[in-house]
């Protein structure tokens, strides 16, 4: 059975050596598109894109090399995520060599908790988090996510 962070990176960004300026720029680049692709308008991308640092600012998401920025909002229907993936970070002034950003529909506040639970319970398995950061390819780290389940799962 593909886990629920597979299926919604299939329709979403996955960055392999990705690399920006600062935390803001890595969640941007990870949710702009995918948001555009499902028809969201360029002004609700940004509205959405700043519910999930307003939430960043709540609390971090940042945990070592793993960061998993997110927010609940209105107006979407499904899940929503980008993974940005850099051995050697993905911005100068942080740890993250990992982050799973992502948004969900405000009304489905269980799946939001199960999809950040899997994403949580994931990334805690060192094995895998190094095959991510190993992987050479989108292909490659999608792969990861839809054949191999983490016995941390």
């Amino acid at each position: 059975m593909t886990s629920p962070v597979a299926a919604t990176l299939e329709r979403g960004t996955i960055r392999v050596n990705y690399s920006t300026s600062d935390f803001e720029s890595a969640v941007r680049g990870l949710l702009v598109q995918p948001l555009l692709d499902r028809g969201v308008s360029p002004s609700r991308v940004d509205e959405i894109v700043d519910s999930v640092l307003r939430r960043e600012q709540a609390g971090s998401t940042c945990a070592g090399p793993i960061a998993l920025p997110h927010a609940r909002i209105s107006g979407i229907r499904d899940i929503v995520a980008g993974l940005g993936v850099n051995p050697n970070r993905l911005y100068p002034d942080g740890e993250t060599r990992v982050m799973l950003a992502f948004v969900s529909p405000v009304e489905t506040a269980g799946d939001h908790l199960r999809f950040l639970s899997v994403a949580a319970k994931t990334f805690r398995d060192a094995a895998f988090l190094r095959r991510v950061q190993e992987a050479g390819t989108r292909d490659e780290v999608l792969a990861l996510f839809t054949d191999a389940e983490p016995a941390s799962r």
